[in-house]
């Protein structure tokens, strides 16, 4: 390996870098006009890049739906390709902000970064039904020639994109400096009441804003999309080095994101060029896998804790709509409902409604995680599939390759899921919301990547075979029950069950202790809980540890449910889509969490849906990213609370109406 190759993969790492200078710096702007980490950026630079390759090869604009530009299909111009993409990336920024974000402008960081999510699936998924999950070749737009430089041969448009964003990043700074436009848009950020009085509207800055940010994902979208993989979990992927550029520069210096992007761009192209060397650790006789994704998390986790006391979130208090934590009420009744229902059910249901509600089950245990991490403490985790599935893995070892005996294997998997939850508490000791919700994404793009997806110590694109439970030579699984095989799954689901129970149970008693109080305080305001004498360090890493003994056991027996587990299942936008599912339900409850449960994928709800109405899979997605976006803007209590309040109003109307009678009969 010589200097020349080091020189020549460092130049090659420009046209990667660029794309995330593009997409961060675009961040930038949103996140300074309203306040909105926008991690659906990469998705919808990937549906720009996508409709542009579509025109360039089939000259169909694709909406949807789709309209044929060009007869008998062929190829639309470069330029008019350009232009076309650039005005679709504007439209996007503006119907973003539109429909999603301006009636989210008073709402609290949690509500906003949960509409990204759901911004996020919903686009996703329009990808994924329209061109697939295979990579696809994007023509190109800049020519590929190669360039003699410093005696390395670096093909042209690495340096045209490099260029580019130089031009590009002190444009922006001239902008928001000098201009009137960005003046404007600092004195809205720094104060919307002020703007306001001073006749500024900041709906059309932010507006303006999203515009030139769409704007500027979707040209780099389009110009770096050759040099990089044209695949929409990849291309969706990349707001976690998105995120480290841009959570460096403060969210607000251009030069120092940029800077950052181009060095994670280089540093990847050259993990590329050492991969191929005899010294780089391998697996299985293959390169390392997941090096590239630990690299933007151990950099950020660094940074964070280095640089926690100096976050302008840290000690701030959270906006009131943050989602309520009522005190759980008619625990016992409930339970016992919940109990015969449950019974009934897995003895009466055929087997796919069984499982339906086996996986309902599963996910509830879930989203109780993020009700004890994010209701009660308020600590944004997109890793608690992570979390889950280090439970799994470790199942799946001890009780396979270990061939260790019942129940040393789940509770060796659950103690991993602990250790590893802890391990994001070190950093959320320090920080908090938005720049933790960072951090535990890249977390979980780290864990999937050099964990799950490692052949040495994970399963590779292989699943991992979990050993069914075996108590006395009796076997508990999906596929054997208690009292005979002519109802499978009916014994394990009643396990599944108690076990849920068991969690639902302990979350209540959370709530409803001392400890729990301590957690709203800091989920209120960490400088009024530490003025008040509580710990916050010590509450946060008792939160995130019950957070994660929750996973644990979810990953555990969704390890056991379905005979094995594999790195698909536990990656960071499965993360996300329960994140998004378990504020669905109402985050802060644990009915919410029950509710989640019935709206996650091959549950209750998606299995009616697709059993009585007709709609394939393929579709839950964009539902659930749909559904995601309405709850946060119509509901940001989530669906439980809403019902619970919508039925609490119906019983004391008619007293209301009594007493207003009696009172108007008093005064006559």
């Amino acid at each position: 390996m010589s200097t020349e190759q080091i020189l020549a993969f460092m130049m090659l790492g420009l046209g990667y870098g660029a794309l995330i200078a593009g997409l961060a710096t675009g961040m930038v702007v949103t996140y300074r006009s309203s306040g909105v980490i926008n991690i659906a950026a990469g998705a919808t630079a990937a549906y720009s890049a996508y409709v542009y390759s579509e025109l360039r090869t089939t000259g169909t604009l694709v909406l949807p739906p789709s309209i044929q530009l060009t007869a008998g299909h062929e190829p639309l111009g470069t330029l008019p390709a350009l232009a076309i993409g650039l005005a679709l990336a504007a439209g996007l920024g503006m119907l973003q902000y539109l429909l999603v974000y301006r009636p989210l402008a008073k709402a609290g960081p949690l509500a906003k970064i949960v509409a990204s999510s759901g911004v996020l699936l919903t686009v996703q998924a329009m990808i994924v039904l329209r061109w697939g999950a295979d990579p696809v070749a994007a023509p190109a737009v800049l020519p590929q020639e190669p360039v003699d430089l410093l005696g390395v041969s670096i093909p042209e448009d690495r340096l045209l994109l490099a260029g580019l964003v130089v031009a590009v990043t002190a444009l922006l700074w001239t902008l928001y400096r000098y201009t009137r436009f960005g003046i404007a848009t600092r004195a809205a950020a720094d104060s919307r009441k002020g703007s306001v009085l001073l006749g500024l509207s900041t709906a059309r800055l932010e507006s303006a804003n999203w515009v030139i940010a769409s704007v500027l994902g979707g040209l780099f979208g389009m110009l770096a999309a050759p040099t990089t993989q044209l695949q929409p979990v990849t291309f969706t992927l990349l707001v976690v080095p998105v995120l480290t550029a841009a959570l460096l520069g403060g969210f607000s210096s251009f030069g120092v994101t940029v800077a950052t992007a181009f060095g994670l761009g280089m540093v990847n192209s050259l993990i590329a060029l050492f991969q191929g060397q005899p010294w780089f650790p391998q697996a299985d006789g293959a390169p390392l896998p997941g090096v590239t994704e630990v690299v933007p998390f151990l950099v950020l986790a660094v940074v964070l804790y280095l640089r926690g006391r100096a976050l302008p979130d840290r000690l701030t208090a959270v906006t009131p709509s943050m989602p309520r934590a009522p005190q759980p009420r008619h625990v016992g009744p409930a339970a016992v409902a919940g109990t015969v229902v449950v019974v009934v059910a897995l003895a009466g249901l055929s087997f796919d409604w069984r499982q339906a509600l086996i996986n309902t089950m599963l996910g509830a245990m879930l989203c109780l995680s993020v009700v004890v991490t994010t209701g009660f403490v308020g600590q944004i985790s997109f890793a608690q599939m992570a979390v889950a599935g280090a439970a799994g893995y470790v199942t799946a070892a001890i009780g396979g390759d270990a061939n260790l005996p019942f129940p040393l294997p789940p509770l060796a998997g659950i103690a991993a899921a602990v250790a590893t939850s802890l391990l994001f508490s070190v950093p959320a000791r320090r920080v908090r919301g938005l720049q933790l919700a960072v951090l535990t994404l890249a977390g979980g793009v780290a864990a999937q990547r050099f964990w799950f997806g490692n052949p040495q110590w994970g399963s590779g694109l292989r699943p991992a075979n979990v050993a069914p439970i075996t108590v006395f030579g009796m076997e508990i699984s999906p596929a054997h029950s208690f009292w005979g095989s002519e109802s499978p799954s009916s014994g394990f689901g009643l396990v599944v069950f108690f076990v849920l129970l068991g969690c639902a149970l302990l979350v209540v008693k959370v709530r409803r202790s001392a400890l729990g109080a301590r957690m709203l305080a800091v989920r209120s305001s960490e400088a009024a809980a530490a003025a008040a004498g509580v710990n916050v360090g010590a509450v946060k890493t008792t939160a995130f540890a019950i957070g994660g003994l929750l996973a644990g056991v979810a990953g555990v027996l969704y390890g056991y449910n379905f005979a094995g587990v594999s790195a698909d299942r536990f990656g960071p936008l499965t993360s996300i889509a329960f994140f998004g599912v378990a504020v669905l339900g109402g985050v802060g409850t644990v009915s919410g969490a029950l509710v989640g449960g019935l709206l996650v994928s091959q549950g209750l709800l998606f299995h009616a849906v697709t059993t009585w109405l007709g709609i394939g899979p393929d579709y839950q997605p964009l539902f659930a990213g749909l559904a995601v976006i309405l709850t946060v803007i119509g509901s940001p209590n989530g669906v439980a609370v809403s019902i619970a309040d919508g039925a609490r109003a119906l019983r004391e109307a008619p007293w209301k109406q009594r007493r207003r009678g009696e009172t108007a009969m008093g005064e006559s």
